[in-house]
């Protein structure tokens, strides 16, 4: 099944989203204050003199968990699945990270918009965390939909005692034999350590910041479409 337009450019969609809250964030700004000012800068004011510097790391944890959560969920899967231009049932399983929450990879991503977001100014902070969440709420609901009919009453079960997005504290049981690898979990988040790094050189690089950021999502995106083109190769 062809999926979508949008779904199948979701990456495209990403970086618009973020350029939109940079390009809004930094005009709105520039109106209110002469000066582009970070939210995290704006917002860790209200904390005190060491406020933006707690925002910080604030941000970098939140793109620490996105990596976490994005590795465990990928070690179960594969880069050649987490990356296909359309959606993909595979095989069925419940193992992992998925025995808490539906979409643990699409969880992750709402906890980098956090810490991407904190970079641009407050209204595109506002906007990047915004679009970022109705638009994963969109792409897992896309996905659920080939799950549902692949699937039938075994999805539809699993996804009635398991959250989309907010996970759940106790696990649900195991289904199906899954055996998960961290070499692929970390080959399928290549381009997400891409935007750690970028996030990192934006905060230390307060002249180029915004630049760096954006040439490492480009080669983030070249390196994991290769890595992801590998695996789809027959072996």
């Amino acid at each position: 099944m062809t999926s979508p337009w949008w779904y199948r450019g979701r990456t495209w969609v990403f970086a618009a989203i973020f350029f939109i809250g940079f390009f809004i964030g930094g005009f709105a700004s520039g109106m209110l204050h002469h000066a582009y000012i970070p939210a995290y800068r704006e917002l860790g004011r209200s904390f005190g003199p060491n406020g933006p510097a707690w925002m910080v790391a604030f941000a970098a944890a939140c793109a620490i968990v996105c990596f976490a959560l994005r590795v465990w969920g990928s070690s179960y899967l594969r880069a050649g699945t987490v990356w296909n231009a359309d959606a993909l049932s595979g095989e069925f399983f419940v193992a992992g990270p998925f025995r808490h929450v539906r979409n643990p990879l699409y969880l992750g991503n709402t906890f980098l918009a956090v810490g991407i977001g904190l970079m641009a100014p407050l209204a595109g902070c506002a906007f990047i965390i915004a679009a970022n969440v109705i638009f994963v709420v969109m792409l897992a609901r896309h996905e659920e939909t080939i799950l549902s009919a692949a699937y039938g009453q075994r999805y539809r079960d699993y996804a009635a005692q398991v959250p989309s997005m907010l996970p759940r504290l106790f696990p649900v049981a195991a289904q199906g034999d899954a055996h998960p690898s961290l070499v692929d979990g970390l080959l399928s988040e290549v381009f997400v350590a891409a935007l750690i790094i970028g996030i990192i050189l934006a905060f230390i690089d307060r002249q180029h910041g915004e630049i760096d950021f954006f040439v490492l999502y480009g080669a983030g995106i070249i390196a994991q479409r290769l890595i992801a083109r590998a695996q789809q190769q027959p072996t």
